[in-house]
């Protein structure tokens, strides 16, 4: 295919704009929680809605309202923190996240650049602020100081747990409301709250000596239940639970080739389950794990499917980089897509293969699904150039849209019927049951496309650029 000098540089920009983006201005519309009983959440499996709004997209929304972080604090001077990462440090834009039926803000007063940091400033007392996400009006505002550098991302409930170094603190942003503010002896690296349990992992670092803990308790007591502490070692690593699947999942670096060594534990009893060497392994479907090894700057490698107990299930055929974060509100329900296949999530069984859920990119092959709508699964060609939809049960084609800036489809909303998206020209809809394109409307000329993301805000889509956010209903 040849390209033009222009359309060149677009394609090289496109794996650093899939960075860039996350890091702009963004809300995650987590719509349903891993529960024990269910799929975990992850790149490979979405959770049955997400980015669904409750708006007709068969008409262009009209903005509802642009968020002003002036308006949120009286603190002046105060910007907004990246939302529920990098509390600890300002980058150059802000970011806000939905939990239950609120935006959750963060602003703190920027200190002056070092030379220490040519890309982001350090930051005073930090601030959390409840948003109303159908006026925009702070609803709360509660100060947790500093020494925190994130949130928790997945909430099922109200409650945030938000750390960094040896602090832990938990928050009812339905209120603002400050339940506890504790310490602990390591270094905490994470905190997932399920039901009334807090796991909380992290690691403690004696000499060269590094062993990785993990606690369960509750707001209160981040011990109440467990404290585990993982043999020592001397190489770099973590320690992480997953409580949709009963297990958690010790990572410590390897000898290069392969890249890391895995050991996957039983969560409640603490019994070892199966290790594994290779260059990734993470959850999928129900109990499952997809495995890799050889992967390299950017590609992934030989991918295999294995089983809740370590033995392989099967190798994917043709590998591919998982898509992630994608709209999702299906009328059938969802298998797992590993590469070009989509695969049973409980048992691992092939249910059938469509070449068209790959892209090879230059940075190599990534999977080609941009929304699942109804019994649509949504694909783009940056080759062919064209927007396609998958019978999810069959993969069988349903229809097939020309659009020029295919390879530039990315994020987006549903309502169930239509899918809107960015792409480099400005933001469409197109309808899910026969690929017809139902409205466009154009950027402003001062946006740079990379750092657009299309999301929703309770009911409503967003559309975020660098400091701006606005709200279209």
């Amino acid at each position: 295919m040849q390209l033009r000098l222009k359309e060149h540089w677009k394609l090289v920009c496109l794996g650093v704009a899939l960075i860039v983006a996350t890091a702009m201005i963004i809300v995650s519309t987590l719509s349903g929680s891993p529960r024990s009983d269910r799929p975990a959440s992850n790149s490979n499996g979405p959770t049955a809605e997400q980015y669904v709004v409750d708006i007709d997209l068969s008409h262009p929304p009209q903005q509802a309202w642009e968020l002003d972080a002036q308006s949120l604090t009286d603190n002046s001077g105060d910007v907004l923190l990246s939302m529920p990462h990098s509390l600890d440090s300002y980058y150059g834009y802000g970011s806000v996240y939905e939990v239950g039926n609120i935006l959750v803000a963060a602003s703190a007063y920027p200190l002056p650049k070092t030379s220490e940091s040519s890309s982001s400033q350090g930051v005073g007392d930090v601030s959390l602020i409840g948003v109303d996400p159908e006026s925009g009006t702070p609803l709360w505002e509660r100060r947790i100081g500093g020494a925190l550098s994130q949130c928790s991302q997945q909430n099922e409930s109200t409650i945030i747990a938000c750390w960094g170094n040896r602090r832990v603190i938990f928050v009812d942003t339905s209120t603002g409301t400050l339940l506890s503010d504790l310490g602990t002896d390591f270094d905490v690296t994470g905190a997932t709250i399920t039901g009334d349990t807090v796991y909380t992992s992290g690691e403690t670092v004696e000499g060269t000596l590094r062993t990785r803990i993990l606690a369960s308790g509750n707001t209160t007591d981040l011990t109440a239940n467990f404290r585990r502490a993982i043999e020592p070692s001397q190489e770099f690593g973590s320690l992480h639970a997953f409580p949709s699947t009963d297990t958690a999942i010790a990572m410590e670096r390897g000898n290069g080739d392969p890249q890391y060594r895995y050991t996957i534990y039983d969560l409640h009893s603490g019994a070892e389950r199966f290790r594994f060497e290779g260059d990734s392994l993470a959850p999928v479907g129900d109990g499952l794990f997809l495995t890799s090894v050889g992967g390299r700057s950017g590609y992934v490698g030989t991918q295999n499917l294995l089983d809740s107990d370590g033995s392989t299930i099967r190798a994917i055929p043709i590998p591919s980089s998982g898509a992630s974060r994608f709209p999702s509100k299906p009328s059938t329900s969802l298998p797992m897509f590993l590469g070009d296949g989509a695969y049973d999530p409980s048992s691992g069984d092939e249910l059938w293969r469509n070449s068209q859920l790959n892209n090879s990119q230059m940075a190599g092959t990534t999977s080609a699904i941009v929304a699942i709508v109804g019994r649509a699964t949504l694909v783009t060609s940056p080759e062919t150039r064209t927007i396609s939809a998958l019978d999810t049960e069959s993969g069988r084609q349903l229809w097939q849209t020309p659009w020029q800036d295919a390879y530039w489809v990315r994020n987006g909303v549903t309502d169930g019927e239509h899918f809107v998206f960015s792409d480099y020209t400005g933001i469409h809809s197109i309808r899910s049951r026969d690929g017809k394109m139902m409205w466009s409307i154009p950027l402003p000329a001062e946006v740079d496309p990379r750092e657009v993301v299309i999301s929703s805000a309770g009911d409503n889509m967003t559309f975020s650029w660098r400091n701006h956010f606005t709200v279209w209903r």
